[in-house]
């Protein structure tokens, strides 16, 4: 029989991987020009470097409004 710290231990578990799954972002939509520096484009981004720039930025915006 589980005791209340085996309990707890599987609520914050299940809340956990609830968080996980619904903090996961949309997709951006194509708009046929690069989120990062605007260069015409088939996809999202022109470039890796061009992506990963824009994950950065938009990372770092998120922690500054936490704070």
């Amino acid at each position: 029989m589980p005791d209340n710290v085996d309990i707890a231990s599987q609520n914050e578990e299940a809340f956990r991987q609830h968080q996980i799954t619904n903090h996961r972002e949309k997709e951006l939509p194509v708009n046929g020009r690069c989120y990062n520096c605007d260069e015409p484009t088939e996809g999202n981004f022109c470039c890796k470097e061009c992506r990963e720039d824009w994950e950065k930025r938009k990372y770092f915006d998120s922690q500054r409004r936490i704070e």
